[in-house]
């Protein structure tokens, strides 16, 4: 959490402003993400050391659904049209497949360095 954030969190009269546009900013991500049928975790920074690491870690099947959303979402945006409401609200946006992964790899490089 970031060091404004924080503050925002402590201050009693700023706490409830900062949940509330915390929950707009969460929908209209999520709203953007279900127009193209992308999940959160494909938007993270694939130079991303970590996020690498835990891309490779993926298994086969997961790695074609990720290319195929990718491939959908580029089509979908080149043809200026979004996806149908009903085959939106299946995806499951929040599904954590990648954030996990990358949880897991930075608690061991954590336990790696503190045993060095």
């Amino acid at each position: 959490m970031s060091k404004l954030a924080e503050f925002c969190q402590k201050v009693p009269g700023l706490r409830g402003l900062y949940n509330f546009l915390a929950r707009v900013h969460i929908r209209g991500v999520e709203r953007e993400l279900r127009k193209y049928g992308l999940r959160y975790d494909d938007l993270l920074n694939e130079q991303d050391p970590d996020v690498k690491k835990a891309l490779e870690m993926l298994p086969e099947h997961e790695k074609q659904l990720r290319a195929k959303r990718f491939i959908r979402a580029f089509d979908l945006s080149m043809k200026k049209t979004h996806l149908p409401d009903e085959i939106a609200q299946k995806e499951d946006i929040w599904n954590p497949y990648l954030r996990s992964r990358i949880e897991l790899i930075r608690k061991e490089k954590h336990r790696n360095e503190t045993y060095k």
